[in-house]
């Protein structure tokens, strides 16, 4: 109920005549409690206020509604301003935390990308390095013979050292089947029995150079009878 509802409850209570009119004080209290105008302060009432003073507004003729407008705003323009600057202030940090997230995940993407390419057999020197408490320079210092005759090339130096200290992606080995040239029988491995020899019935397995080396065949690069041919994926 709103403040002429309230009014004309009371014009309509009945009355007692005298010098002045009388009404019961119960119902009068009755119909005060079912005023719902709200208190000041609670915002929760104010969209339905403000819509009804827009509204009235919008009623005035031109210049009245100007004369309005620039006293609202007179009064209330320090509490506009700020509520304003901190709209704007909000929205910023919202938006100044969405392009720096942004700006981490490409990052963090293009260090991905940007990782040095080293051979497995380089990975595996580098983990076991640290896991011994090793520095760079006595990494690249004292190295397998492998490792050495990569590292000799001044280039891969620099990989090696970009690969310790920013991480690396370990590139693809190139896979080999190895075949005798006069019998053309491939080499097989039976992972079954753990048994390497060259198959007659045309078995052949795909290996890596260092399952060679591993496997005490890494001769086989540089014998004459033998064929190697590298897998195209």
């Amino acid at each position: 109920m709103n403040i002429q509802e309230l009014i004309e409850k009371f014009e309509s209570l009945d009355k007692l005549y005298g010098e002045k009119f009388y009404v019961a004080l119960d119902d009068v209290l009755d119909l005060v409690k079912q005023l719902d105008e709200p208190e000041t302060g609670h915002a929760d009432e104010a969209p339905r206020y403000v819509k009804n003073i827009l509204a009235r507004l919008r009623e005035l003729p031109l210049y009245d509604r100007e004369v309005w407008l620039k006293a609202i705003m007179g009064e209330f323009e320090q509490d506009f301003s700020h509520a304003k600057w901190r709209e704007g202030y909000e929205q910023g940090k919202f938006e100044g935390a969405w392009v720096g997230n942004q700006l981490k995940d490409a990052d963090k993407i293009r260090q991905e990308l940007n990782k040095p390419v080293i051979p497995q057999f380089v990975a595996v020197w580098i983990e076991e390095c640290k896991a011994k408490g090793k520095n760079l320079l006595r990494a690249l210092l004292y190295t397998p013979e492998k490792v050495n005759s990569w590292v000799d090339d001044p280039d891969n130096q620099e990989i090696f050292a970009l690969a310790w200290m920013f991480g690396y992606t370990v590139e693809n080995e190139k896979r080999y089947t190895v075949v005798m040239k006069e019998t053309k029988q491939p080499l097989y491995y039976n992972a079954v029995d753990k048994k390497l020899f060259f198959s007659m019935g045309g078995l052949a397995t795909n290996f890596t150079q260092q399952q060679l080396e591993k496997l005490n065949f890494g001769w086989i690069f540089f014998c004459p009878e033998i064929e190697i041919k590298e897998v195209i994926d």
